[in-house]
């Protein structure tokens, strides 16, 4: 099922930089490839979201891996039902690796670099735990795509019902 799936993800993201939007991964599988039919391909997105093949951006959806040589034979096509009825990923699955180019979509942030002042801020004044701060921090840099962490704990910290302007000279440090 992985290597199938594997297969799917290199020829949907073959010569295609970050994220596509599932409509248009729905279009590539019915339309261009011919896969599946539009309903199932819809159905087939959503399947492999939820069961973590896909990673959800601000821009659309990326692969959480592409295999380094997806060897594809003449005339090879997925089974529909491989797709929309996926196993879920496991990150030990070998033989997969997320190109450099994809790679830069979903790095996680390292937020013990992070100004721990600004943590604390938040923590003190939502009653969270530093801990949930950062945990919460991570889990929407991961969704969000591209942005500093900063950003993240302002979202965060606004979440809260905290009034930002007074925490923005300690979260740009």
């Amino acid at each position: 099922m992985s290597e199938d799936i594997g297969r799917v993800m290199a020829l949907t993201w073959r010569g295609v930089q970050g994220p596509l939007g599932p409509e248009v991964v729905s279009r590539i599988w019915s339309l261009d490839l011919q896969w599946l039919k539009p309903l199932e391909a819809e159905v087939a997105v959503a399947a492999l979201i939820e069961a973590g093949w896909f990673i959800e951006t601000d821009t659309g959806i990326i692969p959480v891996t592409i295999p380094d040589e997806a060897k594809t034979p003449l005339g090879w096509f997925p089974r529909p039902s491989i797709l929309m009825h996926p196993r879920r990923f496991l990150s030990t699955q070998q033989g997969t690796d997320t190109p450099a180019d994809i790679e830069t979509y979903t790095k996680t942030p390292n937020l013990e670099q992070s100004s721990d002042e600004a943590f604390l801020l938040v923590a003190e004044a939502t009653g969270l735990e530093v801990k949930e701060i950062r945990r919460r921090c991570e889990r929407k840099k991961r969704a969000l795509g591209p942005v500093e962490e900063w950003f993240c704990l302002a979202l965060l910290a606004r979440e809260q019902g905290l009034e930002i302007s007074p925490l923005i000279p300690v979260l740009r440090k």
